[in-house]
């Protein structure tokens, strides 16, 4: 059945609250982990320092990433209440699409996040302890995992299930009639940034700034969120933007 009207605009109300308060959590771990390791360039430090700098603020990197895992996890709930607002009344299935590609990206970046709060910390000590060869060894072992873990959790969670989920979004709210142009144009860039980090795993040449990716796609969260929340006070809604309710 379909919601209220008067049901309708809380609904909106609501995820806008939620996309502007996810959107602002992707700044959290600047503040922590900035000050303590120099992230996020420490991410481009050789072996030896990274594991030093987690030896030496193990409570800033474990406070910061969990507040990224938090910020993360959000993703899922966030995108699936804006597919549900803005398309579910016109294609449930290209809703469903949406939030199966953002829970495939919230997993992924999830399990990126997690290396920094379990093995990581694990190696650093060990590291600390080690002999000149063992440390050699550990080194190995750190960059071997930091590949896999940033390739599952920054190629697939951040850049290309991220993109797709929010493509799918913000394609079907214009089919659907529910956002305005300018809001597609900066959703459709946001995506695009974020697929962009992907193309140097394909040999493509392309390098898009992750700070310019990951801004983007903050922004066009606050700005949808801000929009839903005055269409929150604004008129009558029409029926293509009411979410359907099974």
């Amino acid at each position: 059945m379909k919601l209220t009207e008067s049901a309708n605009r809380d609904w909106h109300a609501a995820t806008g609250i939620v996309m502007i308060v996810t959107g602002l959590m992707s700044l959290a771990p600047f503040p922590i982990l900035g000050p303590a390791i120099g992230w996020p360039g420490s991410l481009d430090a050789p072996a030896v320092a990274q594991l030093t700098n987690i030896g030496k603020a193990a409570g800033a990197v474990a406070a910061g990433y969990s507040v990224y895992l938090a910020y993360s996890l959000m993703m899922l709930p966030a995108l699936a209440m804006a597919a549900h607002a803005l398309i579910g009344g016109f294609s449930r299935t290209l809703m469903q699409l949406v939030i199966a590609f953002a829970a495939l990206s919230v997993l992924a970046r999830s399990i990126g996040i997690l290396r920094w709060l379990t093995v990581m910390p694990e190696l650093s000590k060990s590291h600390a302890a080690a002999d000149a060869p063992g440390k050699a060894g550990i080194e190995r072992i750190f960059l071997a995992l930091n590949s896999y873990g940033g390739g599952i959790g920054e190629l697939l969670g951040v850049s290309l299930f991220a993109s797709v989920a929010v493509l799918l979004l913000v394609l079907g709210a214009w089919r659907a009639k529910t956002v305005p142009v300018w809001m597609t144009v900066l959703g459709v860039f946001a995506a695009l940034s974020l697929f962009g980090l992907f193309l140097p795993a394909m040999g493509l040449a392309v390098d898009v700034p992750i700070a310019l990716a990951v801004s983007a796609l903050s922004v066009w969260m606050w700005v949808l969120g801000g929009w839903l929340l005055f269409k929150r006070h604004a008129g009558p809604t029409s029926e293509a933007v009411k979410p359907v309710v099974a």
